[in-house]
């Protein structure tokens, strides 16, 4: 039904534009050639910036017949591109955000008469932006959620929205800085647990290793490395001699250092 009734409209909109082309020209053939180089150039464009094309070239050769052509595909591509907002939207919930902006810029600067132009116009004012905030919150990407909410502050809001904001920015900040005392946690939990380990290799075998790296400790294999592992993303400024050793674990994301010197944690 949907189908019939889409070509339906464009053979209506085709038949007026053709009552109308009585009074132009034939179109020359390097004009026709130029039309059909544009047709093949739109297969891969956005469908509002495809219109624009079109309606441009129409508006050059308003005195030739091809301008109704132009018109029709023009007809034909408007009636493509409704349900192009739920588009965006779905690839918003699956975090698929460029792709997803992209195409509510092309229907709100080129499809801006329609439904679904006008619903990405107010996307775009706010909601887009607000809603990508909130889907890197819940996933606990807190520095993502506090880009993205920093920069809607500085769109002209409403003081509702505002205040939206902040309490997002809020939320954000005090998410981020829980789980950064985690880290920080698990990063010496698992400095002193690798001090053991060093301290029972030397007990084993009168020495302690000439080098320490995170493959290194996951060559020890699983048994007590596990945890070490989960706590560390690396090790830095590891130095050993007969009697002591020193090094720096930097933690899981990086953002602390435990610095542990002759077996004790130093900070």
């Amino acid at each position: 039904m949907f189908c019939f009734a889409r070509f339906l409209m464009v053979l209506i909109a085709v038949s007026a534009l053709t009552g109308c082309s009585g009074d132009k020209a034939p179109t020359p053939p390097a004009v026709t050639a130029q039309f059909h180089a544009l047709l093949d150039s739109l297969d891969e464009a956005p469908p509002g910036a495809a219109v624009a094309r079109l309606e441009s070239f129409s508006r050059a050769h308003l005195d030739y017949d091809i301008a109704d052509s132009a018109q029709a595909e023009i007809v034909h591509i408007r009636l493509a591109a409704k349900g192009r907002h739920h588009e965006a939207r779905e690839l918003a919930r699956r975090g698929e955000f460029d792709q997803a902006e992209l195409i509510l810029v092309d229907l709100a600067q080129h499809l801006s008469d329609t439904r679904d132009g006008e619903s990405a116009r107010r996307d775009l004012e706010f909601d887009f932006f607000f809603g990508k905030a909130q889907w890197y919150l819940i996933r606990q990407q807190h520095e993502e959620c506090e880009a993205v909410a920093s920069r809607l502050l500085e769109l002209d809001l409403t003081s509702y929205q505002a205040s939206q904001v902040e309490m997002l920015l809020d939320k954000a900040g005090n998410i981020d800085a829980a789980f950064s005392r985690v880290e920080r946690a698990n990063a010496r939990s698992s400095c002193r647990h690798l001090t053991i380990m060093l301290v029972q290799q030397y007990a084993d075998e009168g020495r302690y290793p000439s080098s320490l790296s995170i493959a290194d400790i996951a060559s020890w294999g699983p048994q007590d490395t596990g945890f070490i592992l989960r706590g560390l993303s690396s090790i830095e400024d590891y130095e050993a001699s007969e009697q002591s050793f020193s090094f720096t674990g930097v933690s899981s994301k990086g953002h602390h250092r435990v610095r542990v010197v002759d077996g004790q944690l130093m900070d």
